[in-house]
């Protein structure tokens, strides 16, 4: 059985996993439970490019999910990029979206790891909408992202590539 002491510090610790990016100066950390899966993907071809306001359809388990840069989208440098690509598959949160998943590119292995309270040292404000805070964690300046926001962004961005595949080709 538990002691107290072990009790406690469950309660206050959080279960995350510190997704690899080449986001400028910020490491990413987002509570495991939103990860369906860690895994490569193709992407369709003629779509090497990820840019700022579009999303790439690629299949994961069957289903098409929109594949993000969140270099991309924040306005920096998108990383080189092949043709197979690893991403992060996370569960959608919005029953109201029909995004039910979507994935997010990476640039390395994520990390999961236990994260107390007492780890988290507030930085200040901070003026990017996808961020719902951002910290110190051990040292590391970390975003932690506001998931409705980036699923806001990702359904729109997904939205309009899909309003695109459908014009005819003359218009």
């Amino acid at each position: 059985m538990a002691s107290q002491d072990d009790r406690l510090t469950g309660e206050s610790a959080i279960r995350a996993v510190r997704l690899p990016t080449q986001l400028t100066e910020l490491e990413l950390l987002i509570p495991y439970a939103l990860i369906a899966e860690i895994t490569d993907v193709s992407l369709p071809e003629g779509s090497i490019r990820l840019g700022r306001n579009q999303a790439t359809m690629v299949d994961w388990r069957g289903q098409h999910v929109p594949l993000v840069s969140l270099e991309a989208m924040n306005g920096e440098p998108v990383p080189t990029i092949g043709r197979r690509v690893r991403c992060a598959v996370l569960y959608g949160t919005d029953p109201e979206r029909a995004l039910p998943y979507y994935a997010v590119l990476l640039s390395g292995v994520p990390r999961s790891e236990q994260v107390e309270r007492s780890q988290i040292e507030t930085v200040g404000p901070q003026d990017n909408p996808l961020w719902r805070d951002v910290v110190r964690i051990g040292g590391r300046l970390t975003a932690i992202p506001d998931i409705r926001a980036l699923e806001e962004r990702i359904d729109q961005m997904r939205l309009g590539h899909e309003e695109a595949a459908e014009e005819p080709a003359g218009n």
